[in-house]
């Protein structure tokens, strides 16, 4: 069997036209639009309360944009095409809310301000809040009367968004904007309006002291999921609602590796019997249940693909001949997909391989060495990633959609296809090109099959997520003869912190949420 040595890491511009079907069958340019308030909370507030509005064709920068209530001019203290927040000012009486925008005014409903309560109010520490997702804040109230703070009942608008507990604590849930409330009574309440920003969340190692530690970087800031003392490696994260959870490994009492799972930076499972040898590669959490694939060797000491389920063994991905192994996992509601590799029974050859829930799946005719090394389904269609060799040795990066294959290179140079996501029509695949002979490496992302150079040579590309309009890619770049992590968004290097020291590091898989 060919050992690889490739580390795994790898306005709208429209012109409408108005076709007129007058007598002359002229065509007109249309006009462009006003600004449009679609709605504003709260309703009411007193001076100093700030108002959301939202709509559309608002102004791209403040100062583009004039908002009153009523004739008085409302300061903005932040502001989008789509939104506004607005503080009311001194001298603010009711009136109605108005948006304009080069000489074009929408107008809303009425803002009531009212007098400041004397007895009984509230206020909040803060107003406005910015939070990314999963990190909290603490709310702190203010009483003027006799109530306390176990008079406050919280409430978050939108729990998609942010969520709020008894105490006034608040998590960023999801990327958006939502009101936070603290009531006490009808006449008695307030409000702190919350915006939550994606957290991108990066696993991987960092080599300190010559031994390597699994790491997880969370915005970049770092936590070792191993103390350091023995061998450790994160190659897959995934988050569900407010866990992070992160397969690897980490040797063991008898230095052997362990296929491991951490939950929240705390080790939840070890998958492997102490004296197997054993690797968990990809993580998936469907409905709650964890699903692992790695392998797992056996009595007479060969390597089996295997799936876990919640830390026990859900299947062995075998043919009793060659060894396997599990690369990637991907759950949905009717199917477990893992993708991998199988080898012959002489151990010379592997070729790609599927398993749709346990049942085996070729995606060759098993003539070349390949491997499959990441899967991802959309409905009913199933896409892989990997890459096989042709009959000159050289591996060509590949991605398979139902069965049916489209190659990402050409053949004249080593290249391997490591990661791939799926969005709407779009197969986003990061591997790259590689020399084992120069020891050299460059990584790509490709969209579809139109190739990216990410970073200098000396790069490699491990893993890709799409979120909103970013393309993560992690992986490592070159520097001074060393790998250090980094993860590029739309292949700009990002501004985080991913190395601690001088010993290499590497981001083996990338999750944004």
């Amino acid at each position: 069997m060919k050992n690889m040595v490739l580390i795994r890491l790898f306005m709208l511009s429209l012109i409408v036209l108005a076709l007129g079907c007058g007598s002359d069958d002229s065509v007109a340019l249309a006009e462009n639009d006003g600004p449009t308030i679609r709605g504003f909370s709260p309703l009411e507030g007193e001076v100093g309360e700030t108002i959301w509005i939202t709509g559309k064709n608002f102004g791209s920068t403040s100062s583009a944009n004039t908002v009153k209530i009523g004739s008085v001019v409302a300061p903005i203290s932040s502001s989008s095409t789509a939104e506004i927040f607005v503080t009311v000012p001194e001298g603010t009486v009711s009136g109605a809310i108005s948006v304009t925008v080069d000489g074009k005014t929408d107008t809303a409903g009425i803002f009531t301000v009212m007098e400041s309560l004397t007895e009984n109010s509230i206020s909040l520490n803060k107003n406005t809040l910015e939070l990314f997702t999963l990190d909290s804040e603490t709310l702190v109230p203010t009483f003027m009367g006799t109530a306390t703070a176990t008079d406050i009942e919280w409430t978050s608008e939108d729990e998609a968004i942010a969520i709020v507990d008894d105490n006034g604590k608040i998590t960023g849930m999801a990327e958006g904007s939502t009101f936070i409330n603290a009531f006490i009574s009808e006449e008695v309440s307030t409000n702190c309006i919350v915006t939550v920003s994606p957290s991108v969340f990066a696993v991987g190692y960092e080599t300190i002291d010559d031994i390597r530690v699994a790491k997880i970087w969370k915005n970049g800031v770092p936590a070792n999921l191993t103390d350091g003392t023995k061998f450790g490696v994160a190659t897959s994260v995934f988050v569900d609602a407010t866990n992070i959870y992160v397969s690897g490994i980490e040797s063991n009492q008898n230095d052997l590796p362990s296929a491991k799972v951490w939950k929240n930076g705390e080790s939840l499972y070890t998958l492997s019997d102490a004296s197997n040898y054993g690797v968990a590669h990809s993580i998936y959490v469907f409905e709650g249940n964890i699903y692992v694939t790695g392998s797992e060797t056996d009595e007479n000491d060969k390597a089996n693909a295997t799936i876990w389920e919640n830390g026990v063994t859900y299947a062995t991905l075998t043919d009793g001949m060659g060894g396997s192994l599990g690369s990637g996992i991907f759950v949905n509601e009717t199917n477990i997909y893992t993708a991998g590799y199988l080898e012959n029974q002489q151990h010379e050859n592997g070729t790609p391989k599927l398993w749709k829930n346990t049942v085996q799946e070729n995606l060759t005719d098993e003539t070349y060495h390949g491997r499959a090394n990441a899967v991802y389904a959309v409905g009913t269609d199933v896409f892989v990633a990997g890459y096989e060799e042709n009959d000159s040795g050289i591996s060509i990066a590949k991605f398979w959609k139902n069965g049916e294959v489209t190659d990402l290179t050409d053949g004249l140079t080593n290249a391997e296809a490591n990661s791939i996501f799926v969005l709407e029509e779009d197969v986003y695949v990061a591997g790259g090109y590689y020399d084992d002979m120069e020891n050299t490496a460059q990584a790509i992302i490709w969209k579809n099959d139109s190739p990216t150079k990410l970073g200098m040579v000396g790069s490699a590309a491990s893993s890709v997520y799409v979120y909103g309009e970013g393309v993560y890619v992690g992986g490592y770049e070159s520097n001074g003869g060393v790998a250090k992590a980094i993860v590029w968004k739309n292949q700009i290097p990002m501004d985080l912190t991913l190395s601690e020291g001088a010993g290499e590091s590497a981001i083996l898989s990338v999750f944004v949420k």
